[in-house]
């Protein structure tokens, strides 16, 4: 797993300020955290890649693998929700929350199929942060190779208990 370096960003983009230098860091501190302490993190999003990370967003990427495709050969439901609820995480961590919560609650919504070789843009944003609950959303997109347009894969909520 690597992750991007904010610094290097396309051309037409301003450099990150310090702030989103810092924010970018800590996420990806939790980010690899996740992967290192948590089995089924390790297992199925080694990969995953922190492309941008600022307050109350983040922006990710994963290439879908063998091992993230279900009997029908398209993204299985499974890894969508595990998407969701490491992304939830993360958002709640590019807040500054020492904590990063435990799930009480993740609604996902299947849109589309992506396959294997395909690569997901997740974004990840903050709806509201407060001392006891956080309210996330997230959004799953494959990205066309040619064009670079994307499509809606899933959607998903997650609120979580901070306590």
């Amino acid at each position: 797993m690597s992750s991007s370096n904010p610094s290097s960003e396309a051309p037409n983009k301003l450099p990150p300020t310090e702030l989103e230098l810092e924010t970018f860091t800590a996420v990806d501190s939790v980010l690899q955290n996740y992967l290192s302490s948590s089995p089924i993190y390790k297992l199925l999003l080694s990969t995953i890649v922190l492309d941008s990370a600022s307050a109350g967003r983040v922006s990710l990427k994963l290439i879908v693998l063998p091992i993230h495709v279900n009997s029908k050969s398209v993204l299985h439901g499974s890894l969508s929700a595990t998407i969701v609820d490491l992304v939830g995480g993360l958002v709640v961590a590019s807040t500054g929350s020492p904590k990063t919560g435990m799930s009480t609650d993740m609604h996902v919504s299947f849109v589309a199929a992506a396959r294997e070789g395909d690569t997901l843009c997740i974004e990840g944003i903050a709806e509201r942060v407060g001392g006891t609950l956080a309210f996330t959303r997230v959004r799953i997109e494959k990205q066309d190779v040619g064009t670079g347009a994307r499509s809606l894969v899933a959607t998903g909520s997650h609120t979580k208990y901070l306590k």
